[in-house]
């Protein structure tokens, strides 16, 4: 077996330089875009590392594996035993990542042309649908919970208080005392520029109390 044959690759230090700066910096723009347009609960710094991390690596066994078929079938065994035990809950997550491979993919192929074009487009999509707020229409941004003697205590809220819930679901109500205090829990979704401290200290009003505001994921690492 010749050592020397299995060791040479055609990219010279130039491309293979090039390729790991264009994969890093459509990685940054990419990520970017990605915190700037994440509207959930679930946002950590270390899924946007990830993002940013995940194309120069992706680029690096691109340019390993060249094609050398050997190698290539080296590489997929050795990743096979690799497992990711980190849940992503985001579908949308999901989809940032896939083209974070892709980014990756075409750079180590010099596929250069088709990785920047590719990635400013989807980029100006993404920001585009954020703008309309497409991304915003299925899902519930907080826990509603609180306490109240009438079964159905939404009619005495006031209309201003209404205003301030774009959308609500009921999930649950208990009877917590002999008196017949019920507890309710909804899913809501706030509107525009509505606080939840606004929504707490608006609700209590004495029929309705013992309001809380939980959310469905930690705000932590944000």
């Amino acid at each position: 077996m010749n050592l020397t044959n299995m060791l040479k690759f055609d990219l010279t230090p130039v491309q293979i330089i090039l390729s790991f700066l264009l994969a890093f910096a459509l990685a940054f723009m990419w990520a970017t875009v990605y915190r700037k347009t994440h509207t959930g609960i679930a946002y950590t710094r270390s899924f946007f590392l990830s993002l940013v991390l995940v194309p120069p690596i992706v680029a690096m066994i691109m340019m390993a594996i060249g094609s050398n078929v050997a190698l290539s079938l080296g590489l997929v065994g050795s990743l096979s035993v690799i497992r990711f035990r980190t849940v992503i809950k985001d579908t949308k997550d999901m989809t940032f990542l896939f083209l974070a491979i892709g980014i990756g993919l075409c750079s180590g192929a010099n596929a250069w042309l088709i990785a920047i074009i590719g990635t400013v487009i989807v980029s100006l999509i993404t920001v585009m649908l954020n703008r309309v707020g497409h991304d915003k229409a299925g899902s519930a941004d907080y826990i509603l919970v609180f306490r109240s003697k009438q079964q159905e205590p939404w009619q005495s809220i006031s209309e201003e208080t209404k205003k301030l819930v774009a959308w609500k679901q009921l999930r649950g109500a208990t009877e917590i005392s002999d008196d017949h205090e019920f507890e309710y829990t909804y899913s809501v979704r706030l509107a525009p520029k509505a606080a939840p401290e606004k929504i707490v200290t608006s609700m209590s009003n004495g029929v309705v109390d013992r309001v809380t505001m939980i959310t469905p994921e930690n705000h932590l690492e944000i």
